[in-house]
């Protein structure tokens, strides 16, 4: 299948949209995609969850034993592909930066069993990205229907402006298992704690139907409740790179197990990281699934002790 231009979304995302986002760091955006996007994403989240990758069965783990999740999904699966090249998703991220280029940075997937008791703790994603530059948004997508105390992304209002290390967050234990040899190397005082409450009039939250998205800066501390007892939640990410974002390898932990094409300093885009607009990096081409390189896949394995 090659490459088509993207969709335009359902509708524009208003100016006072983009303004709080910039100023809050996350907004709720209904009525963006359509019904067959958001049922051909969730076709394909329960098919990978059903039949897991190797990543997502190493990370699992991590998330006592079972496969709740993956990333890079567009690299393996038709179904994400299309979503990076053609859904409105690129268009959306391009209104709400301003800007003249965007890149698909990845994707991923995020599930809770139903009856979950195990809160997400606030965390934030920005210092695990391998990239310089403050254009970047994630769009978390409700597969199902959820809410402030049913799973929902909660948000802490204009935390993406914090100073970074003195955010109350806890990493997750992946993050922890990758940092483990710099904080051997490098120790230095920890200032991060679990922090599952806060404050009502701190939060951005809100109830989410399917294909309803949470558009926020990954910067900015996020987390969830557990689920309902007779209801799961699904929820697929799709996370955006605007202009002057470059790539910077040493900064972050992020698995990057397929050759980036990029050296440190370059902008952000080429295999891995395809610029979509203004112009497709590379014109498309063909459908093909392409796995993880073996050696990248051993080398994180061995790091977060799975190998």
């Amino acid at each position: 299948m090659t490459v088509q231009a993207p969709e335009a979304p359902l509708r524009e995302l208003t100016d006072e949209e983009v303004a709080a986002y910039r100023e809050d760091g996350a907004i709720r955006a209904s009525g963006l995609f359509s019904d067959e996007w958001v049922t051909r994403i969730t076709e394909a989240v329960d098919y990978v969850l059903a039949n897991p990758s190797v990543l997502a069965q190493a990370t699992a783990d991590f998330s006592e034993g079972k496969a709740n999740g993956d990333a890079f999904m567009w690299k393996t699966h038709e179904a994400f592909r299309d979503f990076v090249f053609r859904s409105p998703a690129s268009r959306i991220a391009q209104r709400l930066f301003g800007s003249r280029t965007v890149t698909a940075f990845y994707d991923q997937v995020f599930t809770k069993p139903r009856g979950s008791t195990k809160p997400t703790p606030f965390h934030e994603d920005a210092t695990s990205f391998p990239i310089d530059g403050d254009q970047v948004c994630a769009m978390w997508i409700a597969l199902d229907s959820c809410g402030p105390d049913t799973a929902a992304l909660t948000v802490v209002r204009g935390s993406h402006r914090w100073e970074r290390d003195r955010a109350p967050v806890t990493s997750s234990l992946m993050h922890r298992a990758m940092t483990a040899d710099q904080a051997r190397t490098a120790p230095g005082p920890d200032t991060r704690r679990d922090v599952l409450t806060w404050d009502e009039q701190d939060l951005l939250a809100w109830d989410l139907a399917p294909g309803d998205a949470v558009i926020f800066h990954p910067a900015a501390l996020h987390g969830a409740t557990g689920t309902a007892p007779a209801h799961g939640r699904r929820a697929f990410v799709s996370r955006w790179l605007g202009d002057g974002v470059t790539f910077q390898p040493k900064k972050g932990v992020m698995p990057i197990l397929w050759d980036p094409g990029l050296e440190p300093g370059e902008p952000m885009g080429g295999p891995l990281f395809p610029r979509v607009l203004p112009t497709v990096d590379g014109g498309g081409g063909q459908w093909e699934s392409q796995q993880p390189d073996p050696e990248r896949l051993g080398h994180f394995l061995r790091r977060i002790g799975r190998g």
